[in-house]
């Protein structure tokens, strides 16, 4: 079983017409609806499936932003259901789907790839002059906190990965979970970080599966350019950031 987490702070129409989407076209996905948005838009959400993120994080640059209370309520909501995945995926409201075996093809890349944990770009950003890892290697808190957790001699390694699309194995998660998250660090260097110092096994998807390879930080996709997307079978598309057309966007997609 897989379950898919979506992040969004779009109004409840355009949150439930996303659900709606991503339930028709994959009928057998567990999926769960985290809210960063209004409490006044939350409640108006008609998908049962939800929970709203207080935390201010969210709602402020993307560079500070940590996702640490998604995977967290992510994972309660997985308890609380009753449900033990084996896989869970985690993206934002702008990674889109665009065929109904996107998350077969996830599987797949998780099976062939025999890892803890998949992300877009994830690697080892050690020694390297990535932005992120030249930003943080010196970041005392951050050194604290893997040092406190590591399982390995080598405490100062950093790991990176984009924080849209991650798909982690339910112990690797779970583990995460029960750990203090609350570290001023991007999710992108934190989350996979901790990951490897907990002991768990990392990947990048690419070097599995072609799933991910329209999946970008910028710019934006267009309608124009998923049209053609489609046409040429792409998994999925990130980002696609005009929610005015998303409703045509579905209407693109085949297997609803």
């Amino acid at each position: 079983m897989i379950v898919h987490s979506v992040l969004t702070h779009h109004p409840a129409a355009v949150a439930d017409g996303m659900v709606a989407f991503l339930s028709t076209l994959g009928p057998d996905v567990k999926f769960c609806l985290a809210y960063g948005g209004t409490e006044e838009e939350f409640e108006k959400i008609r998908f049962s499936a939800k929970f709203f993120l207080n935390d201010p994080s969210l709602r402020g640059r993307i560079e500070e932003q940590n996702f640490a209370s998604w995977l967290t309520s992510t994972v309660a909501w997985c308890k609380q259901s009753g449900l033990r995945p084996e896989l869970v995926h985690f993206t934002e409201n702008d990674h889109l789907p665009l065929r109904a075996d996107y998350w077969r093809e996830l599987e797949r890349a998780s099976i062939r790839s025999d890892t803890d944990f998949l992300g877009k770009w994830c690697m080892d950003r050690t020694n390297t002059n990535e932005q992120f890892y030249l930003h943080y290697r010196d970041h005392e808190q951050l050194r604290h906190h893997l040092a406190s957790v590591s399982v390995h001699s080598d405490k100062r390694t950093i790991w990176g990965a984009l924080a849209d699309g991650m798909l982690f194995r339910w112990a690797a998660l779970e583990s995460l979970t029960r750990i203090n998250l609350d570290v001023p660090c991007f999710t992108e260097i934190l989350i996979p970080s901790t990951l490897h110092h907990l002991g768990f096994t990392l990947a990048d998807f690419d070097a599995y599966s072609s799933i991910y390879r329209f999946v970008r930080h910028r710019p934006a996709w267009e309608i124009t350019d998923v049209s053609e997307l489609v046409s040429q079978g792409a998994w999925c598309c990130h980002p696609f950031k005009c929610i005015a057309q998303l409703n045509d966007l579905y209407q693109l997609v085949p297997g609803q």
